[in-house]
């Protein structure tokens, strides 16, 4: 698999990648592959518009079958070159996955954390606080653009899937620093905290 993804890499080509225990048979990922190596595959992603709209970080192990070409390489590939959208490497490691989201977290401001074998249609997002080989430290932040007052440990092995560089964590991202001191949840206070106040 690693010398059919370095061919599409070096030829530039739109590659269509299935994950079918985790996606099931009819959802599939389409982009550009940037790197990989044994473990990890990252991709920039055309988007149903064909657009490149982020990037995201596959493992090998849970990939069940990919096309090189995708069906519609030609014409996506012609779209964004029309459009004058190129691919663009974000230059991140993928030898130590700890390193790895730390670098995302500081490059890029918010990633996008999946854990599809323990929350099969949830994620986080946020910032990377902290990693180390087994678990990693997370500043989250919510749909409302608003970060959590807390932060939370996660199993760094339970990550199935990575994203970042999206028009949505960008949008995330430009609405909290618009906040200023609301950028942080807002606490609610019972009827008892305020006549103590």
């Amino acid at each position: 698999m690693l010398i059919e993804l370095e061919k599409a890499r070096t030829r530039k080509n739109v590659v269509r990648i299935f994950r079918e225990e985790i996606d099931g048979p009819d959802n599939w990922t389409d982009g550009f592959i940037i790197a990989a190596n044994e473990e990890m595959v990252l991709m920039q992603l055309v988007d149903d518009g064909v657009h490149l709209n982020g990037y995201q970080i596959l493992f090998l192990e849970d990939i069940s079958d990919f096309m090189h070409p995708a069906p519609f390489n030609d014409f996506q590939k012609r779209v964004l070159e029309l459009r004058g959208e190129e691919i663009e490497d974000p230059e991140v490691d993928l030898e130590d996955l700890a390193v790895l989201l730390m670098d995302i977290s500081e490059e890029f401001g918010l990633v996008t954390i999946h854990r599809e074998e323990v929350d099969a249609d949830g994620c986080e997002i946020g910032r990377v606080l902290r990693a180390d080989a087994t678990t990693f430290e997370l500043e989250e932040i919510g749909s409302d653009a608003r970060w959590f007052d807390e932060t939370y440990e996660y199993d760094l092995y339970d990550i199935t899937r990575i994203e970042f560089g999206s028009a949505y964590e960008d949008a995330l991202l430009l609405a909290n620093e618009d906040m200023g001191d609301d950028a942080y949840e807002l606490v609610e206070f019972d009827d008892e905290d305020e006549e103590s106040n």
